[in-house]
């Protein structure tokens, strides 16, 4: 994979790019992009790059650490490239060719990276989709609901399940 990077487009863009201002903003669209063409090829759904994005996050696939390149692009920048570059020829996973996934699990994922991925998901996720998010005990269950419902998206219910919570969640229209 190191050789194709070497002399690949997306290496060179990166090459090209990485000193500019929204260096971090223009990484964060060339993933969701490649996302949104990754599941066009593997399953023939036409979905947008924010919801493609949403669904990757979401879907959790070993070995692709997305929420965490989210949190700082730039720091990531040859991995996000790598795995542009990846995907291109990775078969879809299962994960990936039904509908928008229905859990987050968010457990281990430290305050306020959670209440940012979640957000990022949920930013993605197709109008009226139910979301249960898992979270764990403190900070979490009590800082991203509230940034969920500041968003405008509904939060059904909290409940605890063992050592952690369920967060039931329904996108509600775009805030403008």
């Amino acid at each position: 994979m190191a050789d194709k990077m070497r002399n690949s487009p997306i290496k060179r863009w990166l090459e090209a790019n990485q000193g500019s201002p929204n260096f971090g903003e223009a990484l964060r669209k060339l993933l969701a992009f490649a996302c949104s063409d990754w599941i066009l090829r593997g399953s023939g759904r036409v979905v947008s790059p924010e919801e493609a994005l949403a669904q990757v996050v979401t879907s959790n696939i070993m070995g692709f650490r997305l929420g965490e390149w989210l949190e700082d692009s730039g720091l990531y920048a040859t991995e996000i490239a790598e795995f542009c570059e990846k995907i291109k020829v990775l078969p879809l996973p299962e994960a990936l060719q039904g509908e928008f996934p229905k859990v987050l699990d968010l457990r281990g994922v430290v305050c306020p990276r959670n209440a940012a991925r979640s957000r990022l998901v949920l930013a993605g996720a197709p109008k009226g989709t139910r979301l249960q998010i898992y979270l764990d005990e403190g900070s979490p269950i009590e800082n991203v609901p509230q940034a969920l419902v500041a968003d405008g998206h509904i939060v059904e219910n909290r409940e605890k399940k063992g050592n952690f919570w369920v967060l039931n969640v329904v996108k509600g229209p775009a805030r403008v």
